[in-house]
């Protein structure tokens, strides 16, 4: 079989708009929380200036280097206005430089979807072919009948490391050739008693001495999709915390798994709204980002912090983290801020990293230094930086300076250990930096077992092995 992108493209049916993200690569101007995937008794349509219109927008330099497929995800809301959600791109040509998002954004208005004689909100899926200069439009037909195993491969956009460079080997579990009920995952966590947890797009699965154990929408109080009663709804997080209890986002809410019971958690008996990511932090309290602010549940009680009451730049929160010295630091996709004493800052200092690109997730060290994934699509200012007790910022260079900006980090995990460093990127693999050596290498499907180009969430278990949840099967070091 040739290797080309298999995207999953049913496994994303949720109402939250950032749930429904059919493609890796992610854009977060549109504010419609709720629509559904090309619905309607009569579907969304494009304005016959459409193509036109497009030529107009594109970057003609750029339209005349480009060659390949892009698959791009559109909002429609009900008054037609037309909105860029996600995109894959396998041409030769980034889509911020092709200016994709705002010509696609500011074309005329569509007509909206149609149910029932009313107009509602709905994506569109709409495939570009480029080629000498030129493109061609068609319109992603799918299939909500006949559905299989969802997995994403891709083709790597960096060359990985020479195979026989590479210091690590990888076993690989699938659902052909294990008890993972999905191949495509996006959580993974080690709990107290060294069980790896994995969170898939179809259920949740338990590895406790080899054996697997399953929940899913059968067996537990979880949410099936809208469109499957059979399928469960998509893990998109997983921690554990202090007591051992499991804490996952699925599809847009919360559960808890005592490891007896299930407790759910949404917009009607909690702060929670539209969940994103989870944390615990050190006194083991539970921490939610949302587009809504971030969530705080100490066990007992609620609390939220907003742009409305804790100063935030904006609601659409992307990373919180809670530091010894009982400091919480906020991402949003409009600056971030440190609260300390109930004094919100706003991290706005033009020599530090901070003001120039979001808090996607930070790591406290041993010697209390902070490592922070720092996400930005439009700055070069993306990638990973260490702040030590002295106030000093150290960036963590990739010898490609383009590893970082061009590829969105998922996670990385600091293993002190064994003095390195694990990332996972969209569009790449797994990376791994030798902290003592200085060296990089980097994993894809070409030269490793590492399944896919869209890694996810990395833990490591207590006999040392490193596992990575990613969109086609779960990894594990050898």
């Amino acid at each position: 079989m040739k290797k080309k992108l298999l995207i999953a493209l049913l496994v994303f049916l949720q109402v939250s708009a950032y749930s429904q993200n059919l493609y890796p690569e992610k854009y977060q101007n549109c504010h419609l929380a709720t629509f559904c995937l090309d619905c309607g008794d009569v579907l969304a349509m494009p304005p016959k200036t459409f193509v036109e219109e497009l030529n107009n927008s594109l970057d003609k330099k750029k339209l005349a280097e480009i060659k390949g497929i892009i698959e791009a995800q559109i909002l429609i809301d009900e008054n037609g206005k037309p909105c860029l959600i996600s995109v894959m791109n396998k041409t030769n040509v980034a889509s911020k430089k092709l200016n994709l998002e705002k010509a696609i954004n500011t074309v005329s208005l569509w007509q909206p979807a149609i149910s029932k004689n009313k107009p509602k909100n709905s994506s569109v899926s709409l495939i570009f072919e480029f080629e000498n200069g030129s493109f061609s439009v068609k319109r992603k037909v799918f299939d909500f009948k006949n559905q299989g195993n969802m997995k994403c491969v891709g083709t790597p956009e960096i060359k990985g490391t020479d195979k026989e460079k590479l210091s690590k080997k990888w076993q690989l579990f699938t659902q052909s050739n294990s008890e993972l009920p999905w191949d495509m995952t996006r959580a993974i966590a080690n709990d107290l008693d060294n069980n790896i947890w994995i969170g898939t797009d179809n259920g949740i699965v338990k590895i406790e001495n080899e054996k697997w154990q399953h929940f899913n929408s059968k067996n537990t109080i979880i949410k099936p999709t809208a469109y499957n009663k059979n399928q469960t709804e998509s893990v998109r997080d997983l921690e554990v915390d202090k007591e051992n209890n499991k804490w996952f986002v699925i599809g847009w809410d919360v559960y808890k798994y005592d490891n007896k019971n299930w407790k759910k958690y949404d917009s009607i008996n909690s702060p929670i709204s539209w969940a994103r990511k989870l944390f615990v932090d050190y006194k083991n309290n539970i921490w939610f980002t949302s587009w809504r602010g971030v969530a705080k549940f100490d066990g007992e009680k609620w609390s939220d912090f907003t742009k409305e009451n804790s100063n935030l730049p904006s609601n659409k929160t992307l990373g919180v983290y809670v530091d010894k010295k009982d400091r919480i630091w906020i991402g949003t996709f409009e600056g971030n801020v440190v609260i300390e004493n109930r004094t919100t800052k706003l991290l706005n200092d033009k020599k530090s990293p901070l003001s120039k690109a979001f808090i996607s997730k930070v790591y406290e060290d041993k010697e209390e230094n902070l490592w922070f994934d720092l996400y930005n699509d439009k700055s070069d200012e993306a990638g990973i930086y260490k702040l030590d007790t002295a106030g000093n910022w150290t960036r963590i260079v990739h010898p490609n300076s383009k590893m970082f900006t061009d590829n969105a980090i998922n996670d990385f995990y600091l293993d002190e250990a064994d003095q390195a460093l694990w990332v996972t990127l969209n569009g790449v693999g797994i990376l791994n930096y030798d902290l003592k050596t200085k060296k990089w290498e980097t994993y894809t499907n070409q030269n490793s077992n590492v399944p896919s180009i869209h890694s996810e969430k990395i833990t490591k278990d207590r006999n040392g092995s490193i596992w990575v949840a990613t969109y086609a099967g779960v990894v594990k070091t050898e």
